[in-house]
């Protein structure tokens, strides 16, 4: 069937049904074959990702364009899409020839990407099975942004066919979607968990007509290809609200949708046999009309979104039978007429990889056959070497089977096993509505980053691994016999490294820096300009200034000192920084040195690093003024000592082990509660105001030692509640200021009233400022 068909039955000009170029559209999916004739005048930009291959012929490039087509496909070109006069991001989350499979962190990174250009909605055909429905923190936390930023997602419910959930569909506050058949009923392999009763709606997912690479079109089924025809429905709905004189609404736009979709005459609707029909069948003519009420409004998302939704029996149903592929489908001489692989002018080729062969249609291959809809354990690929919370990984909705048709023949396989991961850059735009911020430093506008977490390193390769060992001197190890043994330096170990590369600055580049969440690589550090050198050993600076009246009479002296600084030449300072942390986190905890925590500030480079493991991250280039290590335990110490002399002076008693246990919970609850990327700019508020915080210690104190605020006793310790970031309402000129608030409570009486303590933050730059001293007051904040 033609994906237009889901606009049968409105009333309205065709004009008013080809969408916006006001409004765009983020699709996260494979590459996609910019040099189809669909996408000819089309307004398409691809956004740098993690997944820089070009488009070639394998599964996920086939995965990509279709589902493109479906939204922006132009009129008269062999496909049309639902939303064809808006605009596409364009960004790439899985691979040909990697089985597909993405980190949720990846997928996290492009959902904030794609917020920071502007993006009203999101299109996400695929996710990852989970037994909760629960996303990992960081992906969640990105998710949450779009909900902040009105930023509607749409994502598929999966093609395994049973009571289950996969993320991020299961999520409450995306727009979930399944595939329904010509007769408008719900297709087999639809996975239909509990919360899709709420937040889930039928569209037509069974041979849909979409573009192929190589010029081609194809016919396939699956809730994939569900999915964009409902983001193309949203998309026309928001250019439907600016039409009216409204502004941009997509979070209305996606509960329009719901609230109208047309519920199944199916009872009792816990049934599981009713639970399939999700939350009703897409009704696009009847969102339309919520829309155009001029007085009506929506739910909000925490009231009952389909009160009043109408039955079945109300509505006829909608006739998405097949068209016939000698009327609705473009002729086998249409499609060749262009040669495959041909481009149009500022288009990207698609590419011939040498293992393109594997993954690439034909035309005599036969049809794919539906797997079972209950997948085997199978083997996940590599042993994963960090947590199994940041390894969750996702895969694309690939659909159950691939209808072929006559003229232009396609297929593309499933692969349904329960393997981790999810399965199946417009510059930045300086949306400030949606936290775009850029950074002004020569190469262009770059998106920012400040980030916190701990410094790793990488060599990429066994021969640069193996370049350090062979030069690194050796070390000395006693063993239980007391005899000292001479063993080769060790690249691996942080301490070895960093007196070699003390010693030999100038071997720092020649190894990848990382920034590590939980011991997952999030992003590759790159100094900024070598303007900056720095010796980094203030005893010999001291040593020089005290004894300069002596050295320059005693060459003796003299010669010690330059022996001394010659033993640790100058090197870039984030260089530095980098190699004192690595020695500083393997440290006792009780040592002043130990390093627990970093923060990195900088901005993305537009280039991927690919480590040792075969794992891809962004490279960043770090704004060394910013960077700063912290320890814990002397963290812990100091705030202690401020609960201490403020609690003495008050005459008020409260337990050291208290406040110990308190300050490290509340440190817990920074570090990994609301862990984030770093990228948009809320997050890179709420990372500064933290930073700001360690370092001060003054504002957790006094935070902690609320109750002297309020009225009741005073020998009490307030507990962190919550941290929320907000747009400010009051800022600079081009400037993005963010309202980061930490409220307290008291745990053990919840009638007092919480205290916040919020901090004005300009995120407009690479080093964040904050614009005036913390204001506290009672009660939470108002924004």
């Amino acid at each position: 069937m033609e994906a237009r068909s889901v606009l049968r039955g409105l009333e309205a000009p065709e004009q008013e049904l080809l969408g916006s170029p006001e409004v765009c559209v983020a699709v996260l999916d494979g590459p996609v074959e910019l040099s189809h004739p669909c996408f000819e005048g089309a307004d398409l930009t691809r956004i740098d990702t993690l997944v820089t291959e070009a488009p070639g012929p394998g599964p996920m490039s086939l995965h990509g364009t279709f589902v493109t087509s479906l939204i922006i496909g132009q009129p008269g070109q062999g496909v049309t899409g639902i939303a064809p006069r808006c605009r596409v991001l364009l960004l790439p989350v899985f691979r040909d020839g990697d089985k597909a499979r993405v980190p949720q962190l990846d997928l996290a990174r492009a959902i904030e990407r794609a917020v920071e250009e502007g993006a009203h909605v999101i299109n996400i055909s695929g996710g990852e099975r989970t037994p909760d429905g629960r996303p990992d923190r960081v992906l969640e936390r990105a998710l949450r942004v779009c909900e902040d930023y009105g930023v509607l997602v749409v994502a598929a419910v999966g093609n395994d066919g049973c009571d289950c959930l996969q993320v991020p569909a299961a999520v409450p506050s995306v727009l979930a979607v399944g595939a329904s058949g010509p007769d408008g009923e719900p297709l087999d392999s639809n996975n239909w968990g509990e919360t899709h009763s709420t937040n889930a709606v039928l569209a037509p997912g069974q041979d849909i007509f979409g573009a192929a690479p190589s010029g081609r079109i194809a016919a396939l089924t699956g809730s994939s290809f569900a999915t964009p025809l409902v983001s193309g429905v949203a998309a026309l709905l928001i250019a439907a609200q600016q039409r009216l004189g409204g502004s941009a609404d997509p979070l209305a736009a996606g509960r329009a949708i719901l609230k109208s979709a047309t519920a199944a005459s199916c009872s009792p609707a816990e049934a599981p046999e009713c639970r399939r029909y999700l939350a009703g069948r897409l009704d696009a003519a009847r969102a339309f009309d919520l829309v155009a009420e001029p007085h009506s409004t929506l739910p909000s998302p925490a009231e009952p979104i389909l009160s009043g939704v109408r039955a079945a029996s109300d509505l006829d149903p909608l006739d998405l039978k097949q068209p016939d592929s000698t009327k609705g489908a473009p002729s086998m001489a249409s499609s060749e007429s262009r040669p495959a692989g041909s481009n149009t002018p500022g288009t990207l080729p698609p590419a011939h990889g040498d293992d393109a062969g594997a993954a690439a249609t034909h035309p005599d291959r036969p049809e794919a056959t539906a797997p079972s809809a209950k997948p085997q354990q199978s083997a996940s690929g590599p042993e994963p070497t960090t947590s199994r919370t940041e390894m969750q990984r996702v895969v694309p909705d690939i659909p159950p089977s691939s209808a072929q048709l006559n003229t232009i023949p396609t297929s593309i396989t499933d692969e349904r096993d329960p393997q981790p991961g999810l399965r199946p850059a417009c510059g930045c735009g300086g949306n400030s509505s949606n936290g775009c911020s850029c950074a002004e430093n020569g190469n262009g506008n770059l998106p920012l980053v400040y980030a916190l977490g701990t410094v790793g390193f990488d060599f990429r390769d066994e021969a640069t691994r193996d370049g350090f060992r062979q030069l690194m001197p050796a070390h000395f190890v006693k063993g239980s016999d007391g005899v000292q043994r001479e063993l080769p330096g060790d690249p691996y170990d942080p301490v070895q490294l960093s007196d070699y590369l003390t010693e030999n600055p100038w071997a720092s580049d020649k190894l990848t820096w990382t920034l590590l969440m939980d011991s997952t690589p999030i992003y590759a550090l790159a100094a900024e300009s070598p303007a900056g050198l720095d010796y980094g050993a203030s005893p010999v600076l001291a040593e020089w200034d005290e004894d300069l009246d002596e050295a320059v009479r005693q060459p003796a002296t003299l010669a010690k000192i330059l022996r001394r600084i010659a033993a640790a030449p100058p090197v870039n300072r984030v260089y530095r920084l980098l190699q004192e942390a690595i020695a500083g986190q393997i440290m006792s905890v009780d040592d002043p040195n130990y390093v627990s925590r970093v923060s990195i500030p900088g901005a993305l480079t537009g280039r991927t690093v690919q480590l040792y493991s075969g794992e891809r991250v962004p490279e960043l280039s770090v704004d060394a003024r910013g960077v700063y290590a912290w320890n814990e335990a002397e963290l812990v110490k100091d705030i202690s000592t401020r609960v201490s002399d403020d609690t003495a002076h008050r005459n008020v008693s409260i337990a050291s082990d208290t406040v110990q246990k308190t300050i490290r919970a509340m440190l817990d609850k920074f570090y990994y509660e609301f862990r984030n990327l770093g990228q948009s700019s809320p997050d890179r508020a709420l990372n500064y105001a933290a930073t700001n915080a360690f370092l001060a210690g003054q504002q957790i104190a006094e935070g902690l030692l609320s109750a002297k605020h309020v009225p009741g006793p005073e020998d009490r310790f307030y507990a962190l509640d919550r941290v929320t970031v907000t747009k400010s309402p009051y800022c600079r000129i081009d400037s993005d200021c963010q309202l980061v608030s930490l409220v307290f409570f008291d745990p053990e009486d919840e009638r007092r009233s919480n205290v916040t303590f919020q901090f004005t933050v300009d995120v407009s730059r690479t080093i964040p400022v904050i614009l005036a001293p913390p204001r506290t007051f009672l009660g939470s904040s108002g924004y």
